[in-house]
């Protein structure tokens, strides 16, 4: 399975997952929705029943009144239109408060309440009225009927109250309770889907780093044995499988090419040494018949090319250079580079080793980049001696020069040199450079108080 296929699949798993998530999440808003509902359904009902309340003491108040200025016939007329009054609005109330109860034996309940207040209407407009108009002085027993229907709906009122607020209260235990329980389900899945993003993408991510770690692997051994092609078993139709393939098909092909221009170098040096040689034995033999400065011209010449020659061919073996790693001195590396150059005047060169510091690298090599630089410092010196110098895991090699006329970057590539510069190819430095290359190491350069000075970097 490809990475990407398998990246599509964890994403559609934690999708599912948190649209379960959302699902739940809108799921307990609408529960709370719901509660909420209820609670304001209860509230408005327990209002309209403390009204009720009110409008029972206010029949309370309006038949004392009445007893009270019985004889005032005009205050009667207004208590009893006051009566209508708040009968007119209890009829208006009537069907929204029946309709709004929840339970049948409320519903009951409300009922019974209403008659109570169509009685006791009933008891002031036709019993109290007619008392008053006949002048009798003895209220005592509509007092009696009255206050017994105002008690028994007063009662029938904190009943009804009593049970909305037990309702509230219901409501409210079932709103925490849900909350409750919610909250705990919400937080099991949110450390669920956390978790199992976590698995699966570091699933995911260490099969990544295994492939990557051994495609890596690969490719190192590639560079250290010289092998052709990366081997590494990183599965079959997977990203990285691919690329090994489109590298490998890449490497056939370029290690064709290098096979063509190695042989294309090794028949050119073959075929120019033979004219060498040959140009060589003749200028032996005609030197005695010779102008000896035409002679040393073109022996200078014959050489030039025979260095040249040797020179391509090594800057072509760097190419393919396989280090062989050690550990030595920097002593060692110098003086194993002095070795190489066979200088007849050693007061020409001043060694100062401060630091004889440990270096990891191919002696070989190391020791053929040092070689070039101290030709270099020699060929090019105006007064000696040059300085060889090691400290601070660095090498720096100084000659009292002319100070050069690019950036290092423009040397360092092969056949440059300066415009006035006669000897030389330019491959010295490039021959350098490729190998610090190889072992990381970096090469600078600086002009300071009239001395040229190349430090390499270990």
């Amino acid at each position: 399975m490809t990475i990407r296929k398998r990246l599509l699949l964890s994403f559609t798993l934690i999708l599912l997952i948190v649209t379960f998530i959302m699902g739940a999440f809108f799921y307990t808003i609408n529960k709370l929705n719901t509660i909420n509902n209820q609670q304001t359904h209860r509230y408005d009902q327990l209002i309209r029943v403390e009204k009720l309340k009110e409008l029972n003491n206010s029949y309370s108040w309006i038949v004392l009144d009445i007893i009270t200025d019985y004889e005032k016939i005009q205050i009667v007329k207004q208590r009893l239109n006051k009566a209508d009054d708040f009968y007119t609005s209890l009829n208006t109330k009537k069907i929204q408060i029946i309709g709004n109860s929840e339970a049948q034996e409320e519903k009951k309940n409300l009922i019974l309440i209403f008659k109570n207040f169509e009685l006791m209407q009933k008891l002031i407009k036709k019993d109290l009225y007619t008392l008053v108009l006949k002048r009798n002085k003895d209220f005592s027993s509509f007092e009696k009927t009255f206050e017994q229907v105002r008690v028994n709906t007063n009662n029938l009122l904190i009943e009804e109250t009593l049970y909305l607020q037990k309702k509230l209260g219901q409501t409210q235990k079932k709103r925490d309770a849900f909350l409750s329980t919610i909250k705990l389900e919400l937080f099991i899945l949110f450390i669920l889907l956390f978790l199992l993003s976590f698995i699966i993408s570091s699933k995911i991510i260490n099969q990544i780093k295994q492939m990557l770690y051994k495609l890596n692997q690969s490719v190192l051994q590639l560079f250290k044995n010289g092998e052709k092609t990366i081997n590494v078993d990183i599965g079959k139709n997977n990203e990285l499988s691919q690329i090994t393939e489109n590298l490998n098909s890449y490497l056939e092909k370029q290690s064709d090419i290098i096979q063509s221009r190695e042989e294309l170098l090794r028949n050119i040096s073959h075929e120019l040494k033979t004219p060498i040689a040959k140009g060589k034995f003749i200028l032996h033999k005609i030197k005695k018949n010779t102008d000896d400065k035409i002679v040393k011209d073109i022996s200078t010449i014959f050489s030039d090319i025979e260095k040249l020659t040797s020179t391509l061919l090594q800057r072509e073996k760097l190419n393919l250079a396989v280090l062989k790693m050690k550990n030595f001195k920097v002593s060692t590396l110098v003086l194993e580079s002095l070795s190489k150059l066979a200088i007849e005047d050693e007061s020409k060169v001043s060694v100062l080793i401060k630091n004889d510091f440990t270096i990891e690298g191919d002696l070989y090599y190391l020791t053929l980049a040092l070689k070039n630089l101290i030709d270099n410092a020699m060929k090019y010196a105006k007064e000696f001696p040059i300085i060889i110098e090691s400290k601070d895991n660095k090498i720096f090699v100084k000659n009292i020069g002319d100070e050069l006329l690019n950036d290092l970057i423009y040397y360092i590539q092969p056949f440059t040199r300066e415009p006035n510069q006669v000897e030389g190819h330019g491959l010295g430095l490039n021959i350098v450079n490729k190998i610090l290359e190889l072992h990381n190491f970096n090469l600078k350069y600086k002009y300071k108080d009239s001395y040229n000075t190349f430090i390499v970097i270990f």
